[in-house]
């Protein structure tokens, strides 16, 4: 029992020496705080061994073509539309439903680069939201 009691009080002191550090993110929960993760205004790899871009490449970087992401693809219908519902108010887009045999293919946003597509597919994927980029035109 002296044991027992004696394993608790090292366990009580290193619970608080843990706990007086910065709180964490669950700790935010706990306190009611919703919990957004700090993103980068590009999460792109920006280490230092990436050349600089050149005006060349600044130029291709205009619209070449058109990009939305496509989130999942549904063979009931009614699915489809509830999935819709759900996707829009997650993300804020306008979620068209598209057919295309056999599947219902849900998708939105729309960006005229593939770079600014992709970049808001990895956000996403930060609030588990799972998207892949689908070039239309």
């Amino acid at each position: 029992m002296k044991k027992f009691v004696a394993f608790l009080t090292v366990a009580a002191a290193c619970t608080m020496g843990w706990a007086a550090d910065q709180p964490t993110d669950l700790d935010s929960l706990f306190r009611g705080k919703e919990y957004k993760p700090a993103l980068s205004a590009s999460l792109r790899d920006t280490s230092s061994n990436q050349a600089v871009p050149s005006k060349s490449t600044a130029k291709s970087s205009k619209s070449d073509g058109y990009y939305v992401l496509q989130f999942e693809a549904v063979a009931d219908f009614d699915a489809a539309q509830r999935r819709r519902a759900q996707i829009s108010a997650s993300t804020g887009y306008a979620i068209q439903v598209v057919f295309d045999t056999p599947f219902y293919k849900l998708r939105g946003g729309g960006w005229t680069t593939k770079k600014a597509a992709e970049d808001k597919a990895r956000e996403l994927s930060a609030y588990n939201i799972n998207a892949f980029v689908v070039k239309l035109k």
